[in-house]
């Protein structure tokens, strides 16, 4: 952008002369505004250079200082006025205030109009504004070709910074470094490089957008973020130095282009990722699914995947509550679902690194699934891994609630298959008590909760099958053959203890005991059996509730 200082080699403004505020004359100078009017301020902006005979003024000193107050106060560039027309001399109390606020005053010569004047500033400004735009297109140019030949992001930030003359960092959405220029590898740099860092990071929201600021080792030199779009939710950023005053013929316009090829290039990693993040997927999935029969291959293909053997692992799996207004309406669009867990997916990503988790993140279907591993995981493991579920649920949830299930632990990677399993039991088990945005446990069911999701007619029947006449006792021997194989089991076939808690005697155990096994054609002794039998006398006791409830 040019300055007041350069506009003195143009028609009218070389006998011009300046008559206040000779320390503003680096101001820049963008547009040209003529008025006479007391209330030209509604019509300037920053960077504007006013043009005036002073008509407006020439009766009212405290008017004009007024107006150079305000002039200075929107940024504008100064004021060029024909002090011979109307005032003859500036007054000794604008010349001071302009002094005093650097605000440049130029006394142009009656000959020249300010029409011809600011014709000329104009074409000299528009020439110039060309000449950036052209600097702006050859930089896209060749940012263009180096992405072509495969340029890696380093290479690019380099010869932005080579274009712009200024040290220049690229930083993920996140504000973690990616790339930098050449500048920050001398160890003088080092430290700058993390205040910058620490910085962006004390306020990410206003980086992403773009911001300028300044840092104690740079000598408050001012540092600005430019947003850099890409396929995730958030920007990744552009840091470039004193980018307000960028050497000629360089420009924002410059620093926009190179951005948009940068951008397309991060893009283009993103989609290698995107590739390599299938590829996880499908391990995980046949994983899951057991179609890797060697115990070899899952550890090679599971350790190249981050996943660690000799660990406890744990599984989290969370979704989206398929239930509620928002989620109904976001299904008609089938494009915006797959941004929202796109988004859900790069969200987790960040906050399993901001809470310093080891996890590994998969898909599968609708699922996230997040793989924790621990040396020996402990009460303390279990309580930091659910603030860190309710830290993603605080951050994550907006319109949409996002529900957890967890598994108990696990000892091996080839027993993951069982961890994902137990944590959509847990997950599916919040759902079934009409939850949301929950976090549930797995809990492994009792046996005689498995046994009432069988069918009435099965239980029976092999309730029956196995004790047989004992099934329905009549007769108090029944009764108490019945009793003591239930007391038997339950002492771990230990004849003292059954004989003690029946208060009766040992051979009478027995006796009970061996005769039961005659009728029944089986072997206390013998696992199987036995774990038939316990079962049985579970489903008797089922039965019964059955009856007393009908």
């Amino acid at each position: 952008m040019k300055t007041i200082n350069d506009l003195f080699i143009l028609e009218g403004m070389k006998e011009s002369v300046v008559l206040a505020g000779h320390r503003g004359l680096t101001r820049n100078v963008q547009f040209v505004n003529i008025s006479d009017t007391p209330d030209v301020t509604k019509f300037l902006d920053s960077n504007h250079l006013l043009l005036t005979t002073g008509y407006a003024f020439k009766d009212d000193i405290q008017l004009m200082c007024e107006l150079i107050k305000q002039m200075h106060a929107l940024n504008c560039s100064g004021m060029v006025i024909k002090i011979n027309r109307f005032l003859k001399e500036l007054p000794t109390e604008v010349k001071l205030l302009a002094d005093d606020l650097a605000f440049p005053i130029i006394d142009l010569p009656t000959k020249h109009t300010l029409g011809e004047v600011s014709r000329h500033i104009l074409n000299y400004l528009n020439d110039d504004e060309t000449e950036q735009l052209y600097y702006a297109l050859h930089v896209q140019k060749e940012f263009s070709k180096m992405m072509i030949k495969g340029y890696s992001l380093n290479a690019l930030i380099e010869q932005l910074g080579h274009f712009l003359s200024r040290p220049t960092l690229l930083l993920n959405h996140r504000g973690e470094k990616i790339a930098s220029s050449h500048d920050f590898g001398m160890e003088t740099m080092k430290n700058v490089e993390r205040e910058i860092i620490q910085k962006v990071k004390e306020d990410l929201v206003a980086a992403r957008q773009g911001m300028t600021f300044t840092i104690p080792l740079r000598d408050h030199q001012s540092i600005s973020t430019f947003p850099v779009q890409t396929k995730r939710l958030y920007p990744s950023m552009l840091v470039i130095f004193d980018s307000l005053t960028l050497p000629y013929p360089s420009s924002q316009m410059a620093i926009e282009q190179a951005g948009n090829v940068i951008s397309f290039t991060i893009i283009k990693e993103q989609a290698i990722e995107e590739n390599s993040r299938l590829l996880k997927n499908n391990f995980f999935d046949e994983l899951i699914e057991m179609r890797i029969s060697s115990e070899e291959e899952i550890l090679s293909r599971g350790n190249y995947y981050g996943l660690k053997e000799n660990m406890d692992n744990i599984c989290m799996i969370c979704t989206i509550d398929q239930k509620g207004q928002n989620y109904e309406s976001l299904q008609l669009y089938e494009k915006k679902v797959g941004e929202l867990y796109n988004s859900i997916y790069d969200q987790l990503e960040d906050e399993i690194v901001h809470n310093n988790i080891e996890a590994i993140l998969f898909t599968k279907e609708k699922y996230f699934v997040m793989i924790v591993q621990f040396p020996k995981f402990g009460e303390m493991d279990l309580n930091n891994l659910t603030r860190f579920i309710e830290n993603c649920q605080k951050n994550l949830q907006g319109d949409y609630s996002i529900s957890f299930g967890v598994s108990n632990p696990v000892f091996s990677i080839k027993d993951i298959s069982t961890a994902y399993h137990e944590a959509v039991e847990a997950l599916l088990a919040g759902y079934e008590m009409n939850k949301l945005g929950f976090i549930n446990f797995y809990k492994p069911k009792e046996l005689e909760e498995l046994l009432s999701s069988v069918p009435k007619k099965d239980l029976k029947a092999l309730y029956e099958n196995t004790l047989k006449s004992l099934a329905y006792p009549k007769t108090k021997e029944e009764q108490e053959l019945i009793k003591t194989i239930q007391v038997y089991l339950d002492s771990q076939c230990e004849i003292s203890e059954t004989s003690r808690r029946l208060y009766i005697h040992r051979n009478t155990v027995k006796y009970r005991i061996e005769k039961t096994e005659e009728m029944l054609n089986c072997s206390f002794r013998d696992p199987a059996d036995s774990l038939r039998i316990r079962v049985a006398l579970v489903i008797g006791t089922i039965l019964k509730e059955d009856e007393n409830q009908e």
